[in-house]
């Protein structure tokens, strides 16, 4: 697996392009938190990627093909899912250019630490993978009109024969389930949009539209404080919505929004889902108040440890939330990591967490990411 300079190039330049143009739109560049420390995690996190991703990508590859792997994602309750994709690449660039700014450098000087075989494996498993796992073969949904197609055509029919006419069920009780997964992926994941995902649109019958909200990583018990008394039903719950008059819009971070925003009066059909082991089935009513009680206890136990967490470990918690976004694909492939990825993200904390605490609140490629009107990301200048 090898490409050269001048695609790693033009790889960053598209990448970057259609981030700067998400990230401006949404102005993350102004989140703030009273729990985390956004920006410094966040950095963390990038640094665990940079130092340790790709060893864990290439034992990945030894069982699972880019192709493979995108492959095995094209089902609903997937995971790893579009976001994980997304910032294999994104994460490493993040470190990169955030250490070619802590140096001096300008674009277009070369990086004495560049990292090129590492950068250039990367890229290539992202790009390969995500062509697969994209039905249009695409990479991003901002190419193909903010749509986000990934299931085939058998998977769809399945999920059109789980539908049920709205009108059959407590859609108000469905909502309730779907806000209480929605708080804990939230807390779980450190105000991450890690585990909530929107796909589609997809053709629904007699003209309506598909499209579908997934909810994932909900029995976690790698991240320390996910480590819950109470756990989770389920570990991935999915929404199938099937409407009339709406408009969906995807974007790079795996989100979906609806036009109309609200949309509840102009859906003809829906589903509450659930993947096992490989096997989608229908969740009953009966099933969303209890599962729903479990998962608002789990995500209280979360928020209240989290509210006593000392102001190091609202940087720290980074390497370890990050950490999990690897464990999903060293999962997928049946490799027993977490150790080792653990043992990771300690180590990059014990190295980084002190060097950012004694830095700037906003970290220089954030400001970088706000303020540019260059590129996003550098390209890789040869020495």
């Amino acid at each position: 697996m090898s490409i050269d300079v001048d695609h790693v190039n033009d790889l960053i330049r598209f990448f970057g392009e259609h981030e700067k143009a998400a990230l401006r739109a949404e102005k993350r560049g102004a989140m703030k938190s009273e729990l985390f420390d956004l920006p410094r995690r966040s950095l963390l996190g990038w640094q665990v990627k940079y130092e340790h991703e790709a060893g864990f990508l290439r034992e990945v590859n030894e069982v699972l093909t880019p192709e493979q792997l995108g492959q095995r994602l094209k089902v609903p309750g997937s995971r790893p899912y579009y976001l994980q994709l997304f910032l294999l690449f994104q994460d490493l660039l993040g470190a990169r250019q955030q250490r070619m700014l802590e140096l001096g450098l300008n674009e277009g000087d070369p990086f004495p630490e560049e990292r090129f075989d590492d950068l250039a494996f990367v890229a290539d498993y992202w790009e390969r993978a995500s062509r697969t796992y994209r039905n249009d073969g695409k990479l991003l949904p901002g190419e193909a009109g903010q749509t986000m197609q990934i299931l085939s055509e058998p998977t769809l029919d399945k999920v059109r024969r789980l539908l049920v006419p709205v009108a059959d069920a407590d859609y108000t009780a469905a909502r309730r389930f779907g806000a209480t997964l929605d708080a804990y992926c939230f807390v779980a994941h450190g105000e991450q949009r890690d585990g909530i995902f929107g796909h589609g649109p997809y053709q629904g019958e007699d003209g309506r539209v598909l499209f579908f909200k997934e909810l994932n990583d909900l029995r976690n018990d790698f991240l320390p404080w996910a480590q819950t008394n109470v756990r989770n039903e389920f570990s991935n719950v999915v929404f199938a919505y099937e409407c009339r008059d709406v408009a969906t819009a995807s974007d790079m971070f795996g989100g979906l929004v609806t036009d109309p925003l609200e949309f509840d009066d102009r859906i003809e059909r829906f589903a509450v889902l659930t993947n096992e082991g490989g096997t989608l089935r229908r969740l009953d009513q009966e099933t969303w108040d209890d599962a729903r009680a479990r998962c608002s206890e789990a995500t209280n136990e979360i928020f209240f440890a989290v509210v006593d967490w000392p102001p190091r470990y609202r940087v720290e918690y980074g390497a370890y939330l990050f950490a999990n976004h690897t464990k999903a694909f060293t999962d997928l492939a049946g490799i027993a990591a977490d150790e080792r990825l653990l043992a990771a993200a300690r180590e990059t904390a014990a190295g980084t967490v002190d060097r950012l605490l004694a830095g700037p609140d906003v970290p220089a490629a954030m400001m970088h990411w706000g303020t540019t009107a260059g590129p996003l990301f550098w390209p890789v200048v040869p020495a």
